[in-house]
């Protein structure tokens, strides 16, 4: 058995589709389907469901799947753990971020960046607390920022970032000119644009203000605060998203013939806590170490 073959069957879990796992793996479909049934044979069990495509993992495969990917991770935390050794630190970290750790997930890379300069970044943003969880017990990913609550076991490892609070933003003429605070119930009375349900920020809001007798009902939802601002950007809705220093940088560069507003929101006030998570592991992969070190520098 090659980890190669381990590799392949990795991607083509996670791709779903043998051309998409061979453009990952850099190989060409065929050869990447040779590997697999090689592990098949190996194996002794079928893993992959086929007909004229990819139909699906089979319940061995499903079986299988997991130690794969472990086994996968553990080559390349061996392989980053060498390089560090070496004195410099190598490879590639993967992180993936719910909408309102944008800014805090930005601010790990850059410490990550400023620390190890030859290690590469991968972003991932616009995700629920849950996806990130699931990614990282797939190995997909080797942190991530998320609601705390969605730390919910064991084998999740949780480091407190500051919390965020979250402001109006919206084109002039949305509100009154003197508008200097925004209150939960004024929300009632412009179009609103809002994340979806399934994130946990737009859960945290939507129960600070039913606590306030206030039913937000937006015309709009989106999966990440990049989509919110292009809305508002628009004129025709108005926005509650983390307060950052990325969104003001965000909002100062805007075309001053067409502003964005930034109100504070008041009764109720609003607060977003954030948590850096990872696997739990010994001996813990460098990458990781040093992605859990750059979070620790945000408290």
């Amino acid at each position: 058995m090659l980890l190669s073959q381990l590799e392949y069957f990795v991607a083509l879990a996670r791709e779903e589709h043998f051309g998409r796992a061979a453009a990952t793996c850099y190989v060409s479909p065929s050869t990447l389907s040779d590997a697999v049934r090689k592990l098949e044979r190996e194996l002794g069990v079928p893993l992959v469901r086929r007909g004229h495509n990819y139909e699906g993992l089979t319940p061995e495969g499903e079986l299988a799947l997991p130690w794969a990917q472990r086994l996968v991770a553990d080559r390349d935390a061996l392989a980053a753990e060498l390089t560090a050794a070496r004195g410099r630190l190598t490879g590639q970290a993967t992180i993936a971020s719910i909408p309102s750790g944008t800014a805090a997930s930005a601010q790990l890379v850059s410490t990550l960046g400023a620390n190890h300069p030859f290690v590469h970044t991968r972003l991932q943003t616009g995700m629920s607390s849950a996806e990130v969880v699931a990614k990282l017990r797939a190995f997909d990913i080797d942190g991530g920022i998320i609601h705390p609550s969605a730390a919910d076991g064991d084998d999740i490892v949780s480091t407190p970032l500051p919390e965020v609070a979250s402001v109006i933003i919206a084109s002039p003429g949305l509100f009154p000119v003197d508008t200097r605070i925004v209150t939960g119930a004024m929300l009632a009375d412009v179009p609103l644009c809002l994340l979806t349900p399934a994130m946990r920020a737009r859960q945290i809001l939507d129960s600070a203000l039913f606590g306030r007798g206030v039913e937000p009902q937006p015309t709009v939802e989106a999966d990440s605060i990049e989509a919110l601002l292009a809305l508002v950007a628009t004129g025709r809705w108005a926005a509650v998203v983390p307060e950052t220093t990325a969104l003001r940088s965000v909002l100062d560069s805007v075309d001053s013939d067409s502003p964005i507003l930034s109100l504070p929101l008041t009764s109720p006030s609003v607060t977003m806590p954030l948590a850096f998570v990872r696997l739990a592991a010994h001996p813990l992969p460098a990458v990781v170490a040093a992605l859990e070190s750059a979070a620790t520098l945000q408290r």
